[in-house]
Formats: C-alpha cells, sequence, structure tokens
C-alpha cells in the first residue's frame, strides 16, 4: 500500500522530531491540550491524527467534523516550542482496507516511510497509558520497541465523555454551559453549537 501524503509544509519539512497524537477528538478536549502542553518541549511538530476507524470500536462523529474540531484547536492554541498540524492520513489509509480498523502501528510505520530521516514518536494521554488499555494496541510491545513513547500525566480529568454526556443532555441552563465550556476550547464548542453536534 503506497499512500502519497503531503511533505511540501514549511512545518514538516523543517521538522526533526515529529510527535503522533492520535485520538477519536470526539470533541477535542482542553484534557486533549495539556497532554499537547506536556509534549511540546519533546518535538518540533506534533501532528493531532483523528481516528477514521477505531480500533476500539468506538461511535465517534462523522470524520470531517472531528477534524475541523481539531483545526479549529490548532488555530486557536499557540505552544512556544513547537507547531501543531492537523493530519488526515488514517482517512487516506481507510480507503485501502476499509474492512479494518485502522492501527496505532501500521499508522506510525506508513509515517516512518514517507518521512525518512525524521524521529517519530507516539503520544500517549494517561488513559491509554494504563496497562489494561495499552495492552489492548495491536502490537504495543513493538511500538515501545521501535519509536519513542511520551507519555503524558493526567493533570486535569477531562475526558471527551464528560463533555459529550453534557451536551447530549440538551440542557440550556447555565449550570451545564459552564459545565461544557470548562472542558473545551471555546472556538471547538462554538463549532459544536453551530453544527448542532451531540444533540
Amino acid at each position: 500500500m503506497k499512500i502519497q501524503l503531503p511533505t511540501d509544509t514549511d512545518n514538516i519539512m523543517t521538522a526533526k522530531k515529529i510527535g503522533i497524537l492520535g485520538s477519536a477528538f470526539n470533541p477535542p478536549t482542553l484534557g486533549h491540550l495539556d497532554v499537547l502542553e506536556q509534549a511540546q518541549e519533546e518535538f518540533d511538530l506534533i501532528l493531532l491524527v483523528p481516528s477514521a476507524a477505531h480500533a476500539f470500536s468506538k461511535q465517534m462523529l462523522p470524520f470531517y467534523h472531528r477534524v475541523a474540531m481539531c483545526q479549529q484547536l490548532v488555530k486557536s492554541v499557540q505552544l512556544p516550542h513547537c507547531q501543531l498540524e492537523v493530519s488526515e492520513i488514517e482517512k487516506k489509509m481507510l480507503s485501502h482496507n476499509p474492512e479494518q480498523p485502522v492501527y496505532t502501528f501500521d499508522l506510525l510505520e506508513l509515517l516512518e516511510q514517507q518521512y525518512p530521516g525524521y524521529a517519530l514518536g507516539f503520544i500517549r494521554g494517561p488513559d491509554n497509558a494504563d496497562p489494561e488499555t495499552w495492552r489492548r494496541f495491536y502490537r504495543s510491545q513493538d511500538i515501545e520497541n521501535r519509536w519513542q513513547i511520551f507519555t503524558a500525566t493526567e493533570r486535569q480529568n477531562i475526558r471527551s465523555s464528560q463533555a459529550r454526556e453534557l451536551l447530549v443532555s440538551g440542557n440550556s441552563d447555565d449550570n451545564n454551559n459552564e459545565g461544557v465550556a470548562a472542558l473545551l476550547l471555546p472556538s471547538v464548542y462554538e463549532y459544536i453549537l453551530q453544527h448542532q453536534l451531540y444533540q
């Protein structure tokens, strides 16, 4: 399988170390941002990679909405030590094998082929670093042996599921709105409201 990825962006061409943060981003939260803030000093560029077909069979919003929300996050945030970029590579990978999920090992292997000479690292949030969860990753030991692993610590107990539960409840009272706003960047929350997501 040969997938051509864009390689003409200045961010990628000048990067020496590329971090990969894969997630459902359903939606991207301040918890994701905290992981990025922790990882920024380890990498020149971090790619946010929304899942196209989740290996753990999570139900997710359509891919294009989750990409758009990640783009809102990237536009709203400037990290002093690295660049951020959203990658749609999993959509391309899924189009070649639509019957199976996209695995982290295959994603990293493909990116390594596309960017020879760059040091790739996988960024884990505290939930995926949990041994029970990590063992479920396809070829998890091979990932550890082959690529750098950066594991963020849990400084904020924020999950996408918390935001979804508040949004699905449909309450428009101030407490509910404040609760959602405490979990999301304003630009991401605005996108959700504009497109009436999770209703």
